[in-house]
């Protein structure tokens, strides 16, 4: 077996040790930051530089007093799927001492998002995209579900309006089109909001995911988008506030839609 010393307690230790060619990240306060950074480095590890958080990082060592704008930054990007292995000081000590297991992470960082209720009503936190570096990091993220108001929120956004069994959606993708939207039938990367339908969000409430769901779940995670920045509404919300908004701004074209969509 290939081992290499360990010169801070002379044990040997095993190459294939967690550490080795990870993206470790140190976030938060330590009694010796540099010490930690250049044992990780003998251990094999890319240790990240500044305040040691980006998507990429693998192994994510928590100090103390982490500042609420990383802790932000963290679930952001936890939320678009980048998600490292968060481990104590305490742990990273176990892991220079041989005990390994449970510490394991992919070779390359992998995007995974699993969708469920907390990405429907997602609300973002704030963060600066200050000293971002190599993400380019706006550091803005869209609230989610889709708000209906005074505004028009679905103009000029690109909508992934699924189709449903047995169910013509020609109309639906009109009346969005009617209104200044781009209704499509497929899920891709410059895709702005997602409409679900009221069986799919009924579905998702409890914990269950269709093939709408899983659709946009592998189509996000097999693409080279970094983020998913994604606005989420329902069917029914939709045409709640279209009617509503007829009230006050009616043309025939969109109440003639109005009308089909209540006889499909």
């Amino acid at each position: 077996m290939n081992t290499q010393l360990d010169i801070f307690g002379g044990n040997a230790i095993n190459q294939q040790n967690p550490l080795v060619d990870r993206r470790v990240g140190f976030i938060g306060k330590f009694k010796n930051r540099a010490a930690l950074v250049r044992k990780v480095k003998e251990f094999g590890a890319s240790p990240k530089s500044k305040d040691g958080l980006t998507r990429d990082t693998q192994i994510l060592v928590m100090g103390n007093e982490i500042k609420q704008e990383i802790l932000n930054r963290l679930l952001c990007y936890e939320h678009d799927g980048w998600k490292p292995l968060k481990i104590s000081e305490v742990e990273l000590e176990n892991i220079f001492k041989g005990h390994c297991s449970g510490y394991e992470t992919p070779t390359v960082p992998i995007k995974q998002i699993s969708i469920d209720m907390s990405y429907y009503n997602w609300i973002p936190p704030v963060y600066s995209a200050e000293n971002e570096g190599e993400d380019e990091d706006t550091g803005i993220r869209c609230s989610s579900p889709l708000t209906y108001g005074e505004c028009n929120p679905i103009s000029g956004m690109e909508i992934y309006v699924p189709n449903r069994p047995n169910a013509d959606m020609t109309v639906i993708r009109q009346l969005i089109g009617n209104l200044g939207g781009y209704a499509n039938t497929e899920y891709f990367d410059e895709t702005n909001v997602v409409m679900l339908s009221a069986e799919t969000l009924r579905l998702l409430e409890q914990g269950i995911k269709d093939d709408v769901i899983m659709r946009i779940e592998k189509t996000y995670n097999e693409s080279s988008a970094n983020f998913f920045n994604i606005q989420f509404t329902s069917e029914p919300d939709f045409i709640a506030w279209v009617k509503k908004r007829m009230e006050k701004y009616p043309d025939e074209s969109t109440l003639s839609l109005l009308a089909q969509y209540e006889k499909s």
